[in-house]
């Protein structure tokens, strides 16, 4: 009798607790039905997400067939995990909602996280006044005048490549062939890594001569994190957001970042004690900002340490650790978009010999035409060099969705359903770029696309590599001029051609929510 009780009281926990998850689970699951929005059915645990959280597809594989699904419709609801989001597939909508109505769309989605400071103080990471704060201080930054003061530090990266392949090609190759076959996400990865050393963290460095640099290892790993913390993190943000402070995640690698971290600040205090030393990277450009500050009043402060007049306040917003977080920022969103950006412009390249002889040809008119160095004009000049990257950016972008968080109450325009806040709005950045509708034949490369006149045939709002709006990417200018540099030293003195271990198509990687190539991108680089 008494274990009989005994079961029946267990087996009615047990229910109550399974209805329990059930209801957690689902009780979000009918969001999008009460405000009359299209929508896929979603499944417990999942939501719309099974296919990707099995690792069936990749990220963007999964965000380019989530938006063809929703053909016909300019928005439509969708689940991650129990979290309702919208995503926004018409142009004009984008547009509104990145741009025209910004106010309501300030900020992006992140997660509190415990005891970490550089990442809650990464630009893409802050919220409201003060993201605009510090976005307001660090744009200068940005300008064309530091960048053309800028160009020379990546340039000798440049060089460097260039000199790279030189010496290899003479060691490797034969009489009639001087060639070697690269794994092109590796090779450009060790470029974008000397460009990030020398312009955000003041280290000068030559990872492609010397592999084993410090530097190089570590940052190469800072985005290196367990199985078991990628699981976590999924968990958290899909199922208890609000309880990610409690959590013991890591975006980043522990290690590598102390390490960076570490630099940063030895650097800033060696450029404190030799003041007499001359500097043109974007960290001496922080601390110059920083300085400036206090000489203008920036000590003063509110209580809650946001600043409501720029000049007066912002050592409060350009601090210690938002310069660290800043110069963190770089490799996050510097090492991974530039070079997956060069890997498959050089992919293309190799595949359509056409294109690759036309810019070959314009890079060395506009080389001849300024004395045959590749400054910051002649890059200027190289617009075909340009419609390459941004064809490649097209059909091949790093990102394949961007995210805006609903910080005021929105009536989406034209209709009455209306966004509360905290509404998560997905932009499909790869559903728009693989869109027949704006781009015919999306699987093939055609960087004629980006003709002036062809650009005016679609709306803008179709090509999202950057961003738009106000949170567009702050260093899109620096990441044109430092992937144009590369491919001019890459293109101008070497043919790229398919190897035996070319694979066409290439098959994506399943694992990453990054665009990576599941056995890699090779390529023969044969001297001219």
């Amino acid at each position: 009798m008494a274990l009989g009780i005994s079961f029946e009281v267990l087996f009615i926990i047990l229910s109550l607790l399974l209805w329990g998850v059930f209801w957690f689970s689902t009780r979000t699951f009918n969001h999008w039905k009460k405000k009359g929005v299209y929508y896929k059915e979603p499944i417990i645990f999942f939501g719309n997400l099974k296919e990707r959280v099995l690792f069936q597809k990749s990220f963007h594989e999964f965000h380019r067939d989530l938006y063809r699904s929703f053909d016909g419709h300019k928005y439509a609801g969708f689940f991650e995990g129990r979290r309702p989001t919208l995503m926004v597939r018409d142009p004009e909508l984008i547009k509104f909602i990145m741009v025209r109505d910004f106010e309501h769309f300030v900020d992006r989605p992140t997660v509190a996280l415990r005891n970490s400071p550089y990442t809650q103080n990464m630009l893409i990471n802050m919220k409201g006044q003060q993201w605009k704060n510090v976005r307001a201080l660090l744009t200068p930054t940005f300008s064309s005048g530091k960048l053309k003061a800028m160009e020379n530090l990546v340039e000798q990266c440049g060089q460097q490549m260039e000199t790279f392949l030189q010496n290899e090609c003479n060691k490797n190759g034969t009489n009639n062939e001087k060639c070697i076959e690269l794994e092109m996400k590796e090779f450009f990865g060790r470029f974008t890594l000397d460009v990030i050393a020398t312009c955000a963290f003041g280290v000068q460095c030559d990872s492609l001569k010397d592999p084993e640099a410090e530097f190089v290892k570590i940052a190469a790993a800072f985005n290196d994190i367990s199985i078991f913390n990628r699981i976590l993190i999924f968990f958290v943000l899909f199922f208890v957001p609000q309880f990610s402070r409690f959590f013991p995640l890591r975006f980043f690698n522990k290690q590598a970042m102390a390490f960076l971290v570490d630099v940063v600040k030895k650097t800033k205090e060696h450029r404190r004690l030799h003041k007499e030393e001359k500097w043109n990277d974007f960290l001496q450009l922080m601390l110059d900002a920083s300085a400036e500050a206090k000489e203008e009043g920036g000590d003063e402060k509110q209580d809650d340490g946001v600043k409501s007049n720029t000049k007066k306040t912002s050592t409060t917003v350009l601090n210690e650790e938002t310069i660290i977080a800043q110069s963190l920022l770089f490799i996050l969103a510097g090492f991974e978009t530039s070079s997956t950006l060069l890997t498959y412009a050089a992919y293309e390249l190799a595949l359509n010999q056409e294109i690759q002889h036309n810019l070959r040809k314009q890079i060395k008119e506009v080389l001849d035409k300024f004395g045959g160095y590749c400054s910051y004009e002649a890059l200027l000049d190289m617009n075909y060099l340009e419609m390459v990257l941004l064809e490649t950016l097209r059909k091949h972008p790093p990102l394949a969705r961007v995210d805006r968080l609903c910080t005021q109450s929105y009536t989406i325009p034209g209709t009455n359903i209306q966004l509360q806040q905290d509404s998560t709005v997905c932009i499909p950045i790869m559903g728009l770029h693989h869109d027949p509708q704006y781009y015919p034949q999306p699987e093939v490369f055609d960087p004629n696309r980006f003709l002036p006149t062809e650009k005016t045939t679609r709306s803008p709002y179709a090509f999202l590599a950057f961003g738009s709006g106000p949170r567009n990417c702050i260093g899109t200018r620096f990441a044109l001029m430092s992937t144009k540099i590369a491919m001019v030293h890459l293109i101008k003195d070497f043919y790229l051609k398919p190897s035996m271990k070319t694979e066409v198509p290439f098959k994506y990687n399943k694992f990453s929510m990054f665009l990576k190539a599941k056995n890699g991108i090779w390529l023969n680089i044969e001297k001219i």
